[in-house]
């Protein structure tokens, strides 16, 4: 495994006008390290799944510095992992998984419930009725999750996630459930200063060609380049 000399994760702080930025080199060990834990399944993780239908996913490790100076090593997944958000050992999603499931777990059976009619139904007026219907119900319920979306940084300062993408676009599927985003809070959170951090994917190559099994790749562009320059706002190196 290899990654570019200048691969970094970071972005910029529309707060601060300035760009933050961690370099990947200093956590390209420990990524290499469990690159090979997944590969020969010494960790409590399923892996198999990820060369199936389902396809891989990126996993990402930080490197930092606790108050002593001894250095920790955080690591992530991103979004779920086989259909759970919490798995000891990896750093925990940005919202409070119980909030999250109240909020989902009803309104996905009604949303399914709406697909279900659709099967069953040939009336043209009736179709257009629970697709509008779904929709609505399924732009109301992300609204919703996305609200329990928090983003901290190193100055203290809270904000809510949807204030860094433009209001008439919406957020893009999946922004704050990446690797990323999720490593640097959990470091904040417990008084963890970063020094590196690096992103690899594992598994089958996803379909649009864009992500490759064992290869680092940056911050993505949509989802998390518009946060992590505000969540390192603040960092000390």
């Amino acid at each position: 495994m290899s990654a570019p000399e200048e691969l970094q994760y970071g972005g910029y702080c529309p707060e601060c006008k300035t760009h933050h930025e961690l370099p990947a080199q200093p956590a390209m060990q420990a990524a290499a390290a469990l690159f090979t834990a997944l590969e020969e399944n010494t960790l409590p993780l399923a892996t198999e799944y990820l060369f199936g239908p389902a396809r891989g996913k990126m996993f990402g490790v930080l490197v930092a510095r606790d108050r002593t100076g001894q250095e920790q090593i955080l690591k992530g997944f991103s979004g779920q992992h086989n259909g759970e958000w919490l798995i000891p050992g990896w750093v925990p999603p940005l919202f409070d998984v119980n909030q999250f499931t109240m909020i989902n777990t009803p309104e996905e059976k009604r949303i399914k419930s709406l697909s279900a009619q659709l099967a069953d139904t040939t009336c043209t007026r009736e179709i257009q009725t629970l697709k509008a219907a779904r929709k609505t119900r399924s732009q109301t319920l992300m609204k919703e999750l996305h609200h329990l979306y928090i983003l901290h940084n190193f100055k203290g300062e809270q904000r809510p996630m949807a204030r860094f993408f433009p209001p008439d676009k919406g957020m893009p599927t999946g922004a704050g459930d990446c690797c990323a985003p999720k490593l640097i809070q959990h470091a904040l959170q417990n008084e963890l200063t970063p020094i590196g951090m690096a992103e690899f994917y594992f598994g089958c190559e996803n379909r649009s060609q864009t992500r490759r099994h064992g290869h680092f790749y940056p911050p993505c562009a949509s989802g998390c380049a518009p946060i992590l320059g505000f969540m390192l706002c603040g960092i000390k190196g």
